[in-house]
Order: C-alpha cells, then sequence, then structure tokens
C-alpha cells in the first residue's frame, strides 16, 4: 500500500507501506476486485492480533515533512452498492504513531490492535460488500 503527500504539489513528498508482522505464515484468501483483477488478501479470524509496522518514506532525502500526526485504524465497513457515498462503519479503532512535528527520515512505526473483534466475515455480493482494512494516514 503506498501513497504519495503533498500540499499543492510542492514540497516533502512521502510513500507509506503497512507491513504485517506474520504476513508470511498467514493463510491468504483470493478476491476479485471492482476492476476483475484478483487479489491476494491476508486471513484474519475473530479474536486475531493485527499487528505490524508503518513505514514512511520520504520521497526528497534531506527534506523534512511537516505533519500534525500520524495514525492507523483498523475500520470495519459496509457499503451499499445502491448508495456508493454513504458507508457504515461498525468497528473503527485508531492507533496514535507520531504527534505532530517534523519527519526528518525515513521512519517504521509500530502498531498492534490485541484480540480485535470481527463480528461479520467478509462478503462480497451483487448489493453490498462488508470489509475489514487498515488505513495509515499522516495529517
Amino acid at each position: 500500500l503506498n501513497v504519495k503527500m503533498s500540499f499543492f504539489g510542492f514540497g516533502q513528498t512521502a510513500d507509506i507501506e503497512i507491513v504485517f508482522d506474520d504476513a508470511d505464515k498467514r493463510k491468504v484468501a483470493e478476491v476479485k476486485t471492482d476492476e476483475g483483477k484478483k487479489e491476494k488478501l491476508l486471513l484474519y479470524y475473530d479474536g486475531e492480533t493485527v499487528s505490524g509496522r508503518v513505514n514512511v518514506t520520504l520521497r526528497k532525502p534531506g527534506s523534512k515533512l511537516e505533519h500534525q500526526g500520524i495514525k492507523v485504524e483498523l475500520i470495519g465497513q459496509i457499503e451499499l452498492f445502491y448508495d456508493r457515498g454513504n458507508h457504515h462503519e461498525f468497528i473503527s479503532l485508531v492507533k496514535e504513531l507520531a504527534r505532530p512535528g517534523d519527519l526528518l527520515q525515513h521512519t517504521s512505526y509500530p502498531f498492534e490492535f490485541a484480540n480485535v473483534e470481527k463480528p461479520y466475515e467478509v462478503y462480497t455480493g451483487a448489493n453490498v460488500r462488508l470489509r475489514y482494512f487498515l488505513r495509515a494516514t499522516i495529517v
């Protein structure tokens, strides 16, 4: 997962990568994306801990990135296809990784969501999609 961030195209930008602790040992499921491509996703069961690292890589070495905080969220979401703009979040867990300040170099932040209750299974049907995902944000 890579994201680029800049303010009106000026200044520092960064790539964000989320790496899971046990990705090499975890079962995977192959799913079809909206574009019809196949994607492999890690399987997590109800009550399991989700942990890893958020790696922030600066695109311009030697230049600082000012930010108002860095966080990672675990989201459980239901999306109704007839109402795409309206998502219902039934789980929203947040871990603050860094307080406001300056990033001067590539940095890696550990995170852990312990014993996460996942009341529903992931599902994609004709009219609805239920999913869990992580979102890392530099504010």
